[in-house]
């Protein structure tokens, strides 16, 4: 098993450290920006809250930084105190979920020691470690100060000067153009003049419309495109604002339509879907379907049929009709952990197909 919760000799009664191995880990290449999450499995998963010992396993995702982080050869090493461990129990299964900044996400299994030294008082409260940098789901402090344009500002003053000067020299030009218009009418009597004279009108038409097409293109704003002015890091300064999901669902609905910024798309998707939106978690559950994944449509390294199932059963759970699909062929194909897989999997199907799910009704013929 990849992923161990053990106890040294040098632990003190309740700590204990993860120890995390495994061709997953080489994608959370910060330790020290990472966060976890454990999850007590079953019909309905628990996020472990250490920070309320009366009542610790609730349906909200609850997510805190491990002690000391570190690698420790090709293992990641992620600590926890008594708060966390009095929770979980010996000989039981648990998933831990780890993720950091950049996106990075991955889980694994654990058991419970069978033989764990620990106080056995239940611990009167829990403050999660001290974290300089906030949580990952929150942008660290580093990238807030963008408003150091402060010296473009300063220097934008500074062409202005410049710029007006050549735009008043050529007025003086234009000025004696007017000269040849005594010169016109004293000359109306020659028929070559008014005759040679008419090719001007359509030329200045035709050069100010070449000069406005170009205008169009060139000139910055001119020309609209598709293209979204969206970064990364203009996501997370968003999603730092705490803005409403639906309003975050639909901004990543328009990365997607526009096939761009994947990373940003997922933290946008999954900012949405914690908050309970369901088109965000049915969006988030194709990220990681292995039916729906791809390198150009996901930002991550390979699929993750337990994230989502996990994924698609919150979107299921509110009556979206592809996500039941989904969830469905997730658990009929034996891709998830739930021992009545099939079972489940027709409950699933059945509800897509009520709905006029055409994926959903061949599925159950079969």
């Amino acid at each position: 098993m990849p992923t161990r919760l053990i106890q040294l000799d040098q632990h003190a009664s309740g700590t204990a450290a993860f120890q995390v191995s495994g061709p997953a880990v080489a994608q959370l290449n910060l330790p020290d920006d990472i966060e976890i999450a454990i999850v007590q499995p079953g019909p309905t998963e628990r996020y472990l809250d250490p920070r309320n010992p009366e009542d610790p396993w609730s349906t909200s995702v609850y997510r805190f930084r491990p002690f000391g982080p570190r690698r420790q050869g090709p293992a990641l090493w992620l600590e926890i105190d008594y708060g966390v461990t009095y929770h979980l129990r010996a000989n039981q299964p648990y998933k831990l979920q780890i993720r950091q900044h950049g996106g990075a996400e991955i889980e694994e299994v654990f058991t419970g020691p069978a033989a764990m030294r620990r106080p056995s008082a239940r611990p009167s409260g829990w403050t999660p470690p001290p974290d300089p940098k906030g949580p990952v789901s929150v942008p660290p402090v580093a990238f807030e100060p963008p408003p150091p344009p402060a010296s473009p500002i300063v220097a934008a003053p500074v062409p202005p000067p410049a710029d007006p000067l050549p735009v008043v020299e050529p007025l003086p030009e234009p000025v004696p153009e007017p000269a040849f218009e005594p010169l016109i009418v004293e000359t109306a009597p020659s028929a070559p003049a008014p005759s040679g004279r008419k090719w001007l009108l359509p030329l200045i038409v035709l050069l100010a419309l070449a000069g406005g097409v170009a205008g169009y293109f060139l000139v910055p704003g001119g020309a609209t495109t598709s293209a979204s002015a969206e970064t990364l890091e203009s996501v997370r300064k968003y999603l730092a604002s705490n803005p409403d999901p639906v309003a975050a669902r639909t901004k990543a609905d328009t990365l997607a339509k526009a096939g761009q910024l994947l990373d940003g798309q997922f933290l946008l998707y999954k900012y949405a879907g914690e908050k309970g939106d369901r088109d965000a978690a049915r969006a988030m559950g194709t990220f990681y379907d292995p039916d729906t994944w791809a390198k150009d449509r996901s930002p991550l390294p390979a699929a993750n049929p337990i994230e989502a199932a996990r994924w698609h059963k919150q979107a299921a759970e509110a009556g979206d009709a592809e996500a039941q699909y989904r969830y469905g062929m997730l658990l009929k194909q034996g891709r998830t952990d739930a021992a009545d897989g099939p079972e489940q999997a027709q409950v699933w199907l059945r509800k897509a197909a009520e709905q006029g799910h055409p994926g959903a009704k061949e599925a159950l013929t079969k």
